[in-house]
């Protein structure tokens, strides 16, 4: 197993960080598309928690995912298995752990990649790491731009009434 961690001073509150996160329905908002992600689809019926399930295409293959975790505001975990378009390649197990800690009027966010390729793709891993890599971090500069932009956005209204 492969396990990279990735780390966002964020100033915002850990609810709001927490919200942008568990809201699948609405990373469109805030995540711009790339290779790696087109979007998110089939999400399963009812509010976002622990068992939703969901499905994202994207350039390497398709990840069929589920919430695994959900304790609001401080921990949400998916588990996506990918599917490589090329399926001599196999599956490659995909989980993601966010621990969101509260820091003044901000959250310092932890995101942990842990990738478990199977069959072949062990093959090709250190190739995919780098695209891994700079797909999460392209991940959490957007989450972290988005969120302050927001919250400097509400801050100013509150001020200013």
């Amino acid at each position: 197993m492969i396990a990279l961690r990735f780390e966002a001073e964020i100033e915002a509150s850990a609810e709001r960080v927490f919200a942008l996160l568990a809201n699948l329905r609405g990373y469109d908002l805030w995540l711009p598309r790339s290779r790696a992600w087109r979007g998110t689809s089939h999400i399963s019926p009812g509010p976002i928690r622990l068992g939703t399930t969901y499905v994202e295409p994207g350039g390497f293959g398709v990840r069929h995912g589920r919430v695994t975790e959900f304790d609001p505001p401080t921990r949400i975990g998916f588990e996506q298995p990918m599917t490589s378009r090329r399926r001599v390649l196999g599956v490659i197990g995909i989980r993601l752990a966010h621990t969101l800690t509260p820091e003044g009027q901000g959250v310092r966010l932890l995101r942990v990649l842990e990738l478990e390729p199977r069959g072949p793709a062990r093959i090709a891993m250190p190739l995919l790491i780098l695209p891994f890599r700079a797909e999460n971090a392209r991940v959490l500069r957007a989450l972290k731009s988005f969120a302050e932009r927001e919250s400097r956005h509400t801050w100013s209204r509150v001020r200013t009434k």
